[in-house]
């Protein structure tokens, strides 16, 4: 979990909502099993995505700033 919840980093928000999606339809077995994989991983890459994009946000605000 840690080393998916690192790679959202490489992706975002729309990238990694799709991953988490595609992921746990392969490996559900019914709709159950389905809504638990979802639930359980959706929010913590949700949240991994936002603060990584946040974060890099502020880095390159603070290298551009500079340029002005």
């Amino acid at each position: 979990m840690s080393f998916a919840c690192a790679l959202t980093a490489l992706y975002g928000f729309p990238p990694n909502y799709v991953l988490t999606e595609e992921a746990s339809k392969a490996l559900a077995e019914n709709p159950e099993e389905f809504k638990f994989l979802m639930d359980s991983l959706l929010p913590k890459m949700l949240v991994g995505g936002f603060t990584t994009v946040t974060i890099a946000s502020v880095i390159l605000a603070g290298i551009f700033v500079n340029l002005l």
